[in-house]
């Protein structure tokens, strides 16, 4: 059963989208508890996969009525429906369990804290909270992490190689092949390298780190503008300044089951400079063949890039 505050969240949750008084309300309300943040982000998780999972039905039977449908789904059916909901964002990961993403699946994650995770494609991250700590381990890819404050337990990100630790911050972290890569968007993070001794690093916002392994001390440059393009893909895109067309092609590849293939590798080293969607191949390869003279193939698993031959006078 939920208690009254729980109860409330429902209802705020059901109410959105908010208008200008709602939203002041809102806010008043979240400010009287610290748990009220936490409990909107659990009830808005929980419709978000009642809507995904039961609504539709529902809506034609009532002729569009999403509204009334949603409320009866969700708060008729009470503490059952709700506990499902919850379970398929993945709240049973709080014992350790692996919440894994496929490749082209980005997944946004809130958790018993008031924290939320946005998770990156093909990505593999075990929660773990306790009396002392909120453990994150991360056996593989990336994820952004928007930490609630709670002094007494800091928020810890195990990457192997490498952990971050921060209270109230925003920062990812990429777990690679060679090496380890953290971005902070937001506060400051302590960084260190696994084997390290005592040797820790504080990331500021704008700053990002890599570790080569779990020894070595990291290497950091500060460039706010450079982390939000690293990080564009927590909104479904891909930002290029200057990148070459085979880091794009890269970026795209992780995300697409139709892959991106370059036939002429002088052609990999032009330069770009826009903002695609991940979600879009052909789109970009058709901006190519647009604006740099190249010629596009287009089969069902690849899309292939070359240089158009020109024809002679």
């Amino acid at each position: 059963m939920f208690d009254a505050a729980e109860d409330e969240a429902v209802r705020w949750a059901l109410r959105h989208p908010l208008g200008p008084d709602e939203e002041d309300a809102l806010q008043r309300w979240l400010a009287l508890d610290p748990r009220h943040p936490g409990q909107l982000l659990r009830a808005m998780a929980a419709l978000a996969a009642v809507d995904r999972a039961l609504v539709p039905a529902d809506v034609e039977k009532n002729h569009g009525d999403t509204r009334v449908s949603r409320r009866r789904l969700f708060v008729g059916a009470g503490g059952a429906i709700a506990a499902t909901a919850v379970g398929t964002i993945g709240w049973s990961i709080l014992a350790g369990e692996q919440v894994t993403t496929r490749r082209g699946e980005i997944r946004r994650l809130p958790l018993r804290d008031g924290s939320v995770a946005t998770i990156n494609t093909e990505s593999e991250l075990r929660v773990i909270f306790g009396q002392t700590d909120r453990r994150i381990v991360l056996d593989r890819g990336e994820a952004w992490f928007q930490v609630a404050k709670d002094r007494k337990r800091p928020f810890v990100v195990d990457a192997g190689i490498a952990q971050a630790r921060a209270v109230g911050t925003a920062f990812s972290v990429e777990r690679e092949d060679d090496g380890v890569r953290i971005h902070v968007t937001e506060g400051v993070v302590a960084a260190w390298a696994a084997s390290a001794s005592g040797a820790v690093t504080l990331l500021k916002a704008g700053q990002q780190a890599y570790f080569p392994d779990a020894a070595s001390p990291p290497k950091v440059t500060t460039a706010p503008a450079a982390v939000e393009r690293t990080l564009a893909w927590r909104n479904g895109e891909i930002a290029l300044e200057n990148e070459t067309l085979a880091h794009a092609v890269t970026q795209f590849n992780r995300y697409n089951r139709q892959q991106l293939v370059i036939d002429d590798p002088t052609l990999g080293e032009e330069r770009l400079v826009g903002l695609f969607q991940i979600d879009k191949p052909a789109d970009f390869a058709a901006t190519l063949a647009a604006s740099h003279d190249v010629s596009v193939t287009v089969t069902s698993g690849s899309i292939s890039l070359r240089r158009r031959i020109r024809e002679r006078d």
